[in-house]
């Protein structure tokens, strides 16, 4: 089982903020300096190198781990699927979605062909609210924030789920009235990167980290 993914996004959201921060701290480091302006030609060049370099390495590491994800997403869906798992009933709303070229499957109609809405939504049911994913064949048009559905939720695997596909219209509007969407502590974009007041100190403490070195770097240089 992955370490979350959709419900606790801290650590990569503070790394591409600090690489940003660092970035403009490097450059801001040579005219804090009072260095010449070869020094600081010379800072700048070598900051757009190491922000490319890092930029680089953070795409590649977040695209590793979306796949990784997905392919949980989809062993949770088969699981649930064979009758391995016996899932969970909950009510959801969409936060967003994107195409991706897998399957999708639900107990209605089956297997489908891609291509599929990778959905994100909150899910609420039996313990605290979280975000699930779910392979949604794109003809349902889960792609608008807040619209309601139906899901049933992996034992096992706590961020994926599968949308039920067999709900009505009577039944979808009674999961957008139901009271536990007030009641309920609904994980937000705030909460699921650890706060904005952790982004802003990832941002003030890289960017204090890239004015030092870098006016430490076109001082010597000087």
């Amino acid at each position: 089982m992955l370490a979350p993914v959709l419900n606790d996004i801290a650590t990569p959201t503070r790394l591409l903020v600090g690489v940003m921060g660092l970035t403009v701290g490097a450059l801001l480091g040579g005219p804090v300096a009072g260095a010449s302006p070869l020094a600081i030609g010379v800072s700048v060049v070598v900051a757009a190198a190491v922000q490319v370099v890092l930029m680089t390495g953070v795409v590649v590491w977040l695209q590793r781990a979306d796949r990784r994800f997905l392919a949980e997403v989809e062993r949770g869906t088969g699981e649930i699927a064979r009758g391995a798992v016996v899932p969970q009933p909950a009510i959801g709303r969409v936060v967003r979605q994107k195409t991706v070229r897998v399957a999708s499957w639900g107990p209605g109609r089956g297997t489908l062909p891609p291509p599929t809405g990778a959905t994100v939504l909150t899910a609420v049911g039996d313990g605290p609210a979280r975000r699930v994913c779910a392979l949604v064949p794109s003809d349902l048009g889960l792609h608008h924030r807040g619209v309601p559905a139906l899901l049933l939720l992996h034992p096992d695997r706590p961020e994926v789920a599968v949308l039920d596909d067999r709900a009505t219209y009577d039944g979808l509007v009674r999961v957008d009235a139901d009271p536990r969407w007030r009641t309920e502590r609904l994980p937000t974009d705030r909460t699921v990167v650890g706060g904005y007041v952790g982004l802003l100190l990832a941002l003030l403490v890289a960017g204090a980290a890239g004015v030092g070195v870098s006016a430490l770097a076109t001082a010597v240089l000087a």
